[in-house]
């Protein structure tokens, strides 16, 4: 994927980078990690959850909403120096909108999620702050295409 490419290109370049993406494969924890060490611990993980189940019970979070504040809990703490995060739904729903990126990545923007986001470029687009026109421009990007987004943030 392409946040793997990145974070993979970073750690050859001597920086310590943390990697969220989803899904798993096989293990939770591939979701979590620091390149170039293993996964994030299991008891870590534990922890976590027995020390934050009750708060974040009474908020009704998601599934994904609870892991990205794992994630960033435990990056934070092993001060990693750039963090490659793939964001879920994407646009304004989505919960890793609490960073500030300093680049984004803009893959193709498809019909995934079309529950949520509606079955429609037009719908999916409202959802990004971006016109139909700006979706179409993009996915037809070659997949080396970089471009910073202000308000629209996609890893796939």
């Amino acid at each position: 994927s392409t946040c793997n490419m990145i974070a993979a290109h970073l750690a050859a370049s001597g920086r310590r980078p943390l990697l969220y993406t989803s899904p798993h494969i096989l293990d939770y924890r591939e979701r979590i990690r620091i390149i170039g060490q293993e996964l994030i611990p299991e008891d870590y993980v534990a922890r976590w959850v027995e020390e934050n189940k009750p708060f974040f019970d009474t908020l009704h979070c998601s599934f994904f909403e609870l892991t990205t504040a794992l994630a960033f809990k435990y990056f934070a703490e092993e001060e990693v120096d750039v963090a490659v995060i793939e964001v879920g739904l994407g646009g304004r729903l989505d919960c890793t909108n609490i960073i500030s990126p300093d680049l984004s990545i803009i893959t193709n923007i498809s019909f995934d999620h079309v529950n949520l986001l509606g079955d429609t470029l037009s719908k999916i687009a409202s959802k990004y702050h971006v016109s139909v026109n700006d979706l179409k421009r993009w996915n037809n990007l070659k997949s080396d295409s970089i471009r910073a987004g202000r308000y629209l943030t996609i890893y796939q």
